[in-house]
């Protein structure tokens, strides 16, 4: 048994280590700030805001949307700005206190395709997600995760997703059900994020899992797996003070004994954290065994009850049964920690775009007028057709204005407004548009440092009006009716979907980026048919939480948006 006396010692001691570790750091930083030459120190930027955090107050900012819009557009491509005493605490390993925030196109490019091995996550990204999620696409790196992806991609393919496409329906049809019970006397308040994320949860459950989380029952759909589920971003960022620690603790001994000090540092935050980790690994290898032994004896009828066997997970499970190559496997490790992202990576990006479209509908009541009747003619002759009006995955796909819709609520509000990465080696980035240096030159291109800190500016480049134009802050879908639009073209940013950074591009774009489109374009082609939505009294504001999500004036409980849902 510990002595009170043992107990101060030790107290003061760890006090000690950590004040000599921020007088080290302050000294280091304070050194190559005045001594040591840094290229990027000639890059425009920002004026640092705080002596103490530079302008990370500004990056982070719940509020700060717009300061991320009006970067490139006072400073440009490529621009400067001040980190925490020299250390970002993303990383923990920036060197100097100087970050490089990039929408430059070419410079994009170079960080997202041309450079990815070198400009790869930072170490406390890499390393905390491995210990939420395991061992899968988030937390890995070179060639382990380009094998991962490999292996996961055609899971994710045009033919899987015409396979899932009724399990989706069937889960929309659960909310469509409730909504209408719920408006059976008239148009009805119905926070509609939390029926997003409902929905989105069901339907990454059955049509990724084969697993129902019973999220959209009669009642508010509270579980502990979707408690745990919403409060993990919140528990995430509000370890300000333990990320800063982590890269080394996680360096130490065994993952038993990391638990053990997790367990013993008196950090209540730390300690919701690692409740909501183990809540999550709970319920997902539980599905996991299930599905894995369902497998082993053949057993359809267990895959078949959810999902119909089709599910993202049974499909890569059962790849992983019949590959003859340990290349072409998956350890079961690994596909544990791939059905943990999935769920986490698909649900509050699906929701905060699609609470995004309906609020906008709101605020554009003409546009949601011609959508609806865009679905509504489809679906009549769907419906004559094959007796139903659950429209199939080709034709969903090809509604051109609901496309136009999509795209252009996934340009103007990503749901990331921003990533960041660390140069594992040095490297040069180059500029389509070079800017004045600090110096009064132009500069063309500016050398990387390994360790060197760059923020893609997702939201930044899908706004900036050199690339989209003079009306490019403004929600536009009949910007797309000829297709992506000849700016954006020209300007060659490296994505995936429609010219825009909201699913990134390169090795670490999205990979579910085909089923989110799916999930998203059969809740609203079946709301729309049934439903209009309006504003309430509610005042909604948008803030940046790393995914966007809406809050109501005077209410402080978490995200919401209320909105008037009827009949039509």
């Amino acid at each position: 048994m510990l002595s009170t006396d043992m107990l101060s010692g030790n107290t003061i001691t760890a006090a000690t280590v950590v004040l000599a570790l921020l007088t080290l750091r302050m000294g280091w930083a304070f050194y190559r700030r005045t001594v040591v030459k840094i290229p990027i120190r000639n890059l425009p930027g920002p004026a640092r805001t705080s002596w103490r955090r530079g302008n990370l107050g500004e990056l982070y900012s719940p509020a700060g949307m717009s300061w991320h819009h009006q970067l490139p557009r006072q400073f440009g491509g490529l621009v400067k700005i001040h980190a925490l005493f020299g250390v970002n605490p993303v990383s923990c390993c920036a060197l100097s206190d100087e970050n490089v925030y990039v929408t430059d196109p070419l410079a994009l490019n170079q960080v997202c395709v041309k450079d990815q091995d070198i400009f790869e996550q930072t170490t406390t990204f890499v390393q905390g997600n491995g210990v939420i999620f395991g061992d899968g696409l988030l937390s890995t790196t070179g060639a382990h995760h380009r094998n991962q992806r490999r292996i996961i991609n055609p899971v994710f393919g045009t033919s899987h997703m015409r396979d899932i496409t009724p399990a989706i329906y069937e889960v929309v049809h659960k909310l469509t059900d409730l909504l209408k019970k719920r408006t059976q006397n008239g148009a009805s308040r119905q926070d509609m994020l939390d029926l997003m994320m409902r929905t989105a949860l069901e339907g990454i459950g059955q049509g990724g899992l084969g697993h129902s989380f019973n999220a959209l029952e009669d009642d508010d759909g509270r579980n502990e797996f979707r408690d745990a589920l919403r409060g993990l971003i919140p528990a995430i960022f509000s370890l300000a003070i333990e990320r800063q620690f982590l890269p080394y603790i996680l360096k130490i001994g065994t993952p038993s004994f990391r638990g053990w000090l997790v367990n013993i540092t008196p950090s209540r935050r730390l300690h919701r954290l690692r409740d909501i980790v183990n809540t999550m690994y709970k319920v997902n290898s539980a599905v996991f065994e299930s599905k894995k032994e369902a497998i082993k004896r053949g057993d359809e009828k267990v895959l078949d009850q959810v999902g119909h066997g089709r599910d993202i997970v049974s499909i890569l499970m059962r790849g992983m049964e019949s590959a003859e190559s340990d290349e072409d496997k998956l350890s079961d490790s690994e596909v544990l920690a791939q059905l943990t992202t999935l769920v986490f990576t698909s649900h509050d990006t699906t929701s905060s775009t699609l609470a995004h479209i309906l609020h906008l509908l709101c605020t554009h009541q003409d546009i949601q007028t011609r959508l609806r009747n865009e679905i509504r003619k489809a679906k009549d002759e769907w419906e004559k057709e094959h007796g139903n009006r659950d429209l199939g995955y080709d034709l969903l796909s090809e509604l051109p204005y609901l496309e136009a819709v999509c795209r252009e609520t996934l340009r103007l509000h990503a749901a990331v407004t921003f990533m960041t990465r660390t140069a594992r080696a040095p490297a040069v980035l180059p500029l389509l548009w070079p800017v004045m240096g600090t110096d009064g030159k132009m500069i063309t291109e500016v050398p990387i440092a390994e360790n060197q800190n760059i923020h893609i500016g997702i939201g930044a480049a899908n706004r900036d009006p050199r690339i989209w134009g003079p009306d490019a802050d403004e929600w536009k879908p009949e910007r797309w009716e000829n297709g992506v639009p000849k700016l954006a073209m020209d300007a060659h940013l490296p994505s995936i979907y429609a010219g825009t950074m909201s699913f990134l591009g390169g090795g670490r774009a999205c990979i579910g980026m085909k089923f989110a489109q799916l999930e998203m374009k059969v809740i609203l082609s079946m709301l729309l048919d049934e439903f209009k939505v309006s504003l309430s009294k509610d005042e909604v504001t948008w803030k940046l939480a790393n995914i966007q999500m809406p809050w109501v004036k005077g209410f402080d409980k978490g995200p919401s948006m209320p909105l008037m849902v009827e009949r039509v």
